[in-house]
């Protein structure tokens, strides 16, 4: 479980976050969205560890991941941050861009990058 309570956070005068709590369950996904600029990438950011809020805290299965006397760094959290600006390449499906990095055979490929994206909960038809 994941749980972040009144966290806040500015850069200078700009307030991005302001008292945001947020609790995710165990094996669910959870969505965030909102337009350009409205916190989303710092609120992951903080989650991960790359960045420290203001205020507020963050629990990850109970353990205090941050607050007024706690801060874990990036590596001792477990949480994986992927951003938005990764390296992928547009004209290429999910499976192909997954598959650029493996140097195995053909098959080898295909079924390395199926287990990948079941690891991840990706739809198999994404992959061709």
């Amino acid at each position: 479980m994941i749980e972040l309570a009144n966290i806040s956070k500015k850069f200078g005068q700009t307030s991005v976050l302001e008292n945001l709590s947020l609790s995710v369950l165990p094996a669910s996904r959870t969505v965030i969205v909102g337009p350009s600029g409205s916190g989303k990438t710092t609120l992951l950011r903080i989650l991960a560890g790359f960045e420290t809020p203001d205020s507020g805290q963050i629990m990850l299965s109970g353990k205090t991941l941050f607050d007024e006397n706690t801060f874990v760094p990036a590596h001792q959290r477990g949480i994986g941050f992927v951003p938005q600006e990764g390296a992928l390449f547009p004209h290429m499906k999910v499976g192909d861009n997954i598959a650029y990095g493996l140097h195995g055979s053909k098959h080898e490929n295909r079924r390395r990058v199926a287990e990948l994206m079941e690891l991840v909960s990706l739809d198999s038809q994404l992959q061709h």
